[in-house]
């Protein structure tokens, strides 16, 4: 695998202005797929074998002035657009974005909030403290494998002070005009118009009004949306020629809908691989929020009822439910980004952050200049982590889509059933985990594993003489 790792790390390296950055930067991301514990930057000296002396050198990499994220993940869109298969839908990309909240208890850690958490899941604690990061991913992958792949990801609460920015005209950024932002970012960077599913949390005017005004260059909308809508959304029907214009006695609950079975119609629908019995009706409807047309489709699945609602009145109905099914790949991400790669462990703080207290979110206002920017510093070196982690999660899904015969081959270990014939991500890193540590006459021509070679301690480590008898005088 250290053979297809080397001309991918090499893309990078024009965006690094100094070649020790560029370096740790390769080495960060075999140390996210070699280690096996999550314990911070330790864990990368630690598997790694590298020198102590490397620790400090590897926490200056992630202040370091000599890259920017801001201009490693333009050059990180573009290989994946250039290298990976990526699905489309009418001819446009397809791209999912969520939000997930990480558990972080450090006082000194900028952008630690109080979070709330709505989950099914009863392993959840109701609140937590810690980060909520915003991530967007693009859909890769052929007909018999699919991931959301990775592209940006950026903190989204509790940095107003720290990042000020603007929401809908001129009002305060939320969490829904954040994420707006970011599917905008990212679609300009790929330089393409794209379909973006969210969930039920940002079916609210806002960030519809904010991707329907973004056109590109030919005059066609840069982002369509496509998400849930909320059980209590209510719409208008075309008013008849010369009517008065969506009166309020004319607005339709839209659950109300699914009590009149001769607007539903029952065609066999493919869900989630399988041949599902799915009802469903397709309607364009006035919504109030945005003082414009939305297509809305109603569902109905045994017991389920939901509504989905698209902003491209061209989109077929069916399109739109297959499109919305795809969204439940981020949570697949999620889950290999926090526990197969650990890529939310980091442990960044600064002293000049206020400490936190409970209830209270900390006031930045009253610091000088040089601590806010210490602190937007600090801030920066977890996006920089993150982002390289969501860059290690990307490349194992492109050797998975690309060279999974040779994947296969190098996998020491044993599956009871094969799910399908391309390997995932935990695969693809065991292959080069494997590599690393059992075969390294196999990788030692590598670029990468030498720059790792030149590192490694050559003395043992000192340990402290525990349970040593003291002599007697």
């Amino acid at each position: 695998m250290f053979c297809h790792l080397d001309p991918i790390f090499g893309v990078f390296r024009p965006w690094f202005s100094r070649t020790a950055a560029f370096h740790w930067f390769c080495i960060v991301l075999v140390g996210l797929y070699v280690r096996v514990d999550h314990e911070g930057r330790t864990s990368f000296i630690r598997w790694l074998s590298l020198a102590p002396i490397c620790y400090d050198a590897l926490v200056h990499f992630f202040y370091a002035p000599s890259w920017s994220v801001d201009t490693l993940i333009p050059v990180w869109v573009s290989w994946v657009l250039a290298t990976c298969p990526l699905r489309t839908f009418h001819g446009r990309k397809l791209l999912i974005g969520d939000g997930i909240k990480v558990a972080k208890e450090a006082r000194k850690m900028p952008a630690v909030k109080s979070l709330h958490q709505e989950s099914a899941n009863n392993s959840k604690q109701a609140s937590i403290s810690g980060h909520h990061f915003g991530v967007v991913g693009i859909l890769a992958g052929t007909l018999h494998k699919l991931f959301c792949l990775p592209l940006q990801a950026e903190v989204h609460e509790g940095v107003d002070t720290l990042r000020p920015s603007e929401g809908l005209n001129g009002q305060p950024p939320t969490l829904v005009t954040r994420m707006a932002r970011l599917l905008l970012a990212t679609a300009e960077a790929l330089e393409e118009p794209c379909y973006a599913v969210l969930d039920a949390y940002f079916a609210v005017g806002p960030p519809v009004l904010m991707l329907n005004e973004q056109l590109t260059d030919r005059g066609v909308q840069l982002v369509h949306l496509i998400t849930r809508a909320k059980d209590n959304t209510g719409a208008y029907f075309e008013p008849e020629p010369g009517g008065k214009r969506f009166q309020e006695r004319d607005q339709v609950k839209l659950m109300e809908v699914f009590d009149h079975p001769t607007c539903v119609t029952t065609p066999p629908v493919t869900r989630y691989g399988s041949p599902t019995p799915i009802s469903y009706c397709g309607l364009d409807l006035f919504w109030k929020p945005i003082d414009a047309i939305l297509r809305f489709v109603l569902v109905q699945h045994g017991d389920q009822r939901f509504i989905l609602m698209s902003s491209d009145l061209t989109l077929p109905p069916l399109t739109i439910l297959e499109i919305y099914t795809l969204r439940t790949k981020i949570e697949v991400l999620f889950d290999v980004l926090k526990h197969l790669l650990g890529g939310f462990g980091y442990h960044f703080w600064t002293v000049c952050q206020p400490k936190r207290q409970r209830g209270k979110p900390p006031n930045l206002s009253l610091l000088t200049e040089t601590a806010l920017q210490q602190i937007n510093a600090t801030l920066t070196a977890v996006e920089r982590f993150v982002t390289l982690a969501i860059m290690a999660v990307g490349i194992l899904q492109y050797l998975s889509l690309t060279v999974p015969t040779q994947v296969w081959r190098g996998h020491p270990g044993w599956l009871r059933t094969y799910s399908s014939s391309f390997p995932s991500e935990r695969i693809v890193k065991t292959v080069i985990a494997t590599e690393f540590f059992e075969r390294p006459r196999k990788v030692r021509c590598s670029r990468t594993f030498q720059m790792i070679h030149t590192k490694k301690r050559t003395t043992p480590v000192e340990h402290p003489p525990f349970g040593k008898k003291e002599e007697k005088s």
